[in-house]
């Protein structure tokens, strides 16, 4: 069995690297999803999409609708769109959001684990 360890993370990277982060969610949903992110992180929040905002990096949906997704690709079509769901929804929400454009679908309500799914999204969008 081989072993792969990843080198830590190290926060003098992050200085580096502003990344934004717009949250479609009611205001009190997520609401301290910025204390597990990079302090470089800037978190927008919004109730609905706003048509003039500053471009994202990550687009982060509260329970959308497969239309929704489908919306927020074609708004934002360099951000990565990552959608959250209910631990409790169903497989097929899980495939409509992603077959409707979502890069990433995370079935959770903990702050720490969307966070980690952000960064992990951030990784493979440096990646490419």
């Amino acid at each position: 069995m081989t072993i792969v360890t990843l080198p830590q993370h190290s926060p003098a990277a992050d200085t580096l690297d502003r990344i934004d982060v717009l949250l479609i969610a009611p205001a009190h949903r997520l609401s301290d999803l910025d204390r597990h992110l990079p302090a470089t992180w800037m978190v927008t929040r919004r109730a609905e999409m706003p048509a003039g905002c500053r471009e994202p990096d990550i687009v982060l949906l509260d329970d959308p609708g497969p239309r929704s997704v489908t919306a927020a690709c074609l708004r934002h079509p360099a951000a990565s769109i990552v959608a959250v769901l209910s631990p409790y929804s169903d497989h097929q929400a899980v495939v409509d959001v992603l077959e409707a454009g979502a890069d990433a679908c995370v079935r959770s309500s903990s702050a720490p684990v969307i966070a980690a799914h952000l960064e992990a999204c951030r990784r493979r969008q440096a990646g490419a």
